[in-house]
């Protein structure tokens, strides 16, 4: 754990993301990491191809239904290795796997989250939410094949609003943050709730509710919080390095609600109690 730990800092430290953290770095490491547990099929040529390729290539991986697309060079490289090498959302929900119906995935990126559940909880309704158009683009390109998943391009926020994406120009395609907004452009989405998403889907309660919304966390817990007590397991990811204070709503709106809680890699995963 301590070698990881130490190859973690490395990375995290290198320079010029694109180049040698995405196309080098992790194509390399990943592969380390897959040998022992075989979730790439073609593992040696998907690599060769990660690191060297051009534009979108397309990775078949054992255990998930159908080929998942990412862009090379380019933060879906180690999301890849995250999600079905590493196992990053390999939670164990109080219900059987079967009972699981009802899914949130916030902050959905390009669907690597979606699709790993969809293949792990078929018989989940899983709501996708991703507000950056490129990605919401290859999110839906990488569950079309999901009859079970719906793709919604907005931002998860406590109330229906615009938003703006305030990072749009940044070097990776994975953390883009939103604030309020009254102006249109091609940095803004819509926003949505989870009420609102609980009334269009006439769901009940949340079985799961993935939340990695890059700060947005503040707001949305800020108000309108009935929905928790829906809600069976949340896996969140907190970003007070990001906007500081964001994570206090949160913990202010779960106060006197009985969770078992535990840390899986950057995320707090809270499981109801009966």
């Amino acid at each position: 754990m301590k070698i990881k730990k130490y190859i973690y800092a490395i990375y995290k430290n290198i320079p010029g993301r694109a180049i040698w953290r995405d196309r080098i770095f992790w194509p390399l490491y990943g592969i380390v990491q897959d040998l022992p547990k075989g979730k790439i099929t073609s593992a040696l040529p998907t690599t060769v191809r990660l690191m060297l390729g051009k534009g979108e290539q397309q990775v078949k991986l054992r255990k998930v239904e159908h080929p998942i697309f990412l862009r090379t060079g380019t933060s879906d490289v180690p999301l890849l290795y995250h999600i079905f090498v590493e196992g990053e959302y390999n939670i164990k929900p109080a219900k059987d796997h079967d009972k699981i119906k009802f899914i949130i995935d916030a902050g959905a990126n390009v669907g690597f989250t979606a699709v790993y559940f969809a293949n792990k909880f078929p018989e989940a309704r899983i709501i996708a939410i991703e507000p950056e158009e490129s990605n919401f683009r290859l999110l839906q390109k990488n569950t079309a094949s999901y009859p079970n998943i719906r793709c919604i391009k907005a931002g998860l926020w406590n109330s229906t609003t615009k938003l703006r994406i305030t990072n749009l120009q940044k070097d990776s395609k994975w953390g883009f943050q939103v604030e309020e907004t009254n102006h249109d452009g091609p940095d803004t989405c819509q926003a949505i709730s989870i009420s609102q998403i609980l009334s269009e889907e006439k769901a009940k309660e949340i079985d799961i509710a993935k939340i990695d919304i890059e700060g947005s966390e503040k707001e949305l817990f800020e108000k309108n919080t009935q929905w928790l007590s829906k809600t069976n397991l949340m896996v969140i990811e907190f970003h007070d390095r990001m906007k500081p204070g964001c994570s206090k709503p949160f913990w202010e709106a779960v106060k006197g609600m009985k969770f078992h809680k535990y840390r899986k890699r950057e995320n707090i995963v809270l499981v109801k109690e009966k």
